[in-house]
């Protein structure tokens, strides 16, 4: 099951250098990969992963509706990635 995303460590480490991503790709850590395609397994729901690839790599929250707004919130919280509400558009 789950979701597989394809990205950059630059992706992942440049736009938030304090993350939790940052920290998990900056090399002081290790991490487990799939022995045979080297994914790399986040045990999150991967609903929300998208929007924060997206963030990552250009700074745009998505129109979406409250609700989602606040589970997209609690994963960027997860992954201690910093949007605000006024990129939110509130």
């Amino acid at each position: 099951g789950g979701k597989k995303f394809c990205t950059t460590t630059d992706t992942l480490t440049q736009r938030e250098p304090d993350s939790m991503l940052a920290a998990m790709f900056s090399g002081r850590h290790t991490l487990s990969l799939d022995s045979d395609k080297g994914y790399v397994f986040v045990d999150r729901d991967g609903k929300h992963f998208r929007h924060i690839l997206n963030w990552l790599r250009d700074g745009v929250v998505p129109t979406l509706e409250d609700s989602e707004y606040t589970e997209l919130l609690r994963e960027a919280e997860y992954y201690q990635i910093l949007i605000r509400t006024k990129e939110l558009g509130s």
